[in-house]
C-alpha cells in the first residue's frame, strides 16, 4: 500500500554506506522513521529534499509494523534561509530534539504539525526570530503536555498567588513547598526554588498571545534569559523523571 502526506524533515541518520533513516513530522501520521534508499549518492532522485527542516510532500510504502520506505519526496519549501543561519538552526535543533523525544511515534498530531510549519514560515520572514523561537518552545511543551501548570499549585490545586516555587516538575505555593520538607531557615534556602514573578507573569500572558503579537513586542533580554533558564531547568528535570 502507498501512503502520502505533507511532512517536515526533523533529522536524518546514515544507514549503511549510502542509505538514510529520515525522521519526519507528518501531517497525517505524526512522527515517522522512514528508510531512504541511496540518497547520499550523487545522482539520487531525492536531491536535497531529505535535509532537516525541509517541507515536502512524500510517498512511502511498506507494512506499518516494519520500517517503511520513501518512494517519492517533492519539496514544497526548503527553508534554506533558516538552515544557513547557524544560530537559528542550532536553537531550532534543540526544539526538534524535544519533538522527537516527547512525541509518541505514529500518532497523528495536526496541531503540532501546523504549529511547526507556521512558525518556520514566520522565522524565515521575520527579524524577530528570538520571539518566535521562544513562542515555539513554550507552545510545543504545552501541546505535548510537558509544560508545568502555571495557573494552579501542584500541591493543593489552588490558583497560584504570591511567591511561586519550582520543585520536582511542579510549581508550588509557599504553603505546599513547606509540605515538601523545604522551609525558609534564613539561609536563603528558598532561592534555588523560587520563580521570579516576571517569569510567571510573562508565561501567563505569553500563552494567550497570537503570532501577530510577536512582531509588535520587544521582550526584555533579562526576562528572556530568565524564561529560557526556567524552561531549560524544567526540561532537564523532566527528562530525568
Amino acid at each position: 500500500m502507498i501512503y502520502s502526506s505533507e511532512a517536515i524533515v526533523l533529522e536524518n541518520k546514515d544507514y549503511g554506506e549510502a542509505d538514510l533513516i529520515v525522521t519526519y513530522l507528518t501531517k497525517e501520521f505524526g512522527i515517522l522513521d522512514l528508510f531512504a534508499k541511496s540518497p547520499r549518492k550523487i545522482r539520487s532522485k531525492f536531491g536535497s529534499s531529505l535535509e532537516p527542516l525541509t517541507y515536502s510532500k512524500i510517498s512511502f510504502i511498506g507494512r506499518e509494523d516494519k520500517l517503511q520506505k520513501i518512494i517519492q519526496s517533492d519539496i514544497v519549501y526548503p527553508f534554506h534561509k533558516i538552515r544557513e543561519s547557524y544560530k537559528i538552526f542550532l536553537k531550532l535543533s534543540e526544539i526538534i530534539r524535544w519533538i522527537i523525544q516527547f512525541s509518541p511515534k505514529k500518532e497523528k498530531n495536526p496541531e503540532l504539525f501546523n504549529l511547526m510549519l507556521t512558525v518556520l514560515k514566520e522565522i524565515e520572514n521575520s527579524n524577530k526570530h528570538e520571539n518566535y523561537i521562544l513562542f515555539f518552545k513554550i507552545r510545543i511543551l504545552s501541546i505535548l503536555g510537558y509544560l508545568p501548570d502555571i495557573r494552579y499549585c501542584g500541591g493543593c490545586g489552588k490558583i497560584l498567588n504570591g511567591d511561586h516555587y519550582y520543585l520536582k516538575g511542579f510549581i508550588f505555593c509557599s504553603n505546599c513547598l513547606s509540605k515538601q520538607g523545604i522551609e525558609d531557615r534564613g539561609d536563603k534556602i528558598l532561592d534555588q526554588y523560587i520563580i521570579p514573578k516576571g517569569v510567571m507573569n510573562f508565561l501567563n500572558s505569553f500563552l494567550k498571545w497570537q503570532l501577530i503579537h510577536l512582531e509588535r513586542v520587544k521582550i526584555n533580554e533579562k526576562l528572556m534569559n530568565q524564561v529560557e533558564s526556567f524552561i531549560k531547568k524544567h526540561i532537564s528535570l523532566t527528562v530525568k523523571l
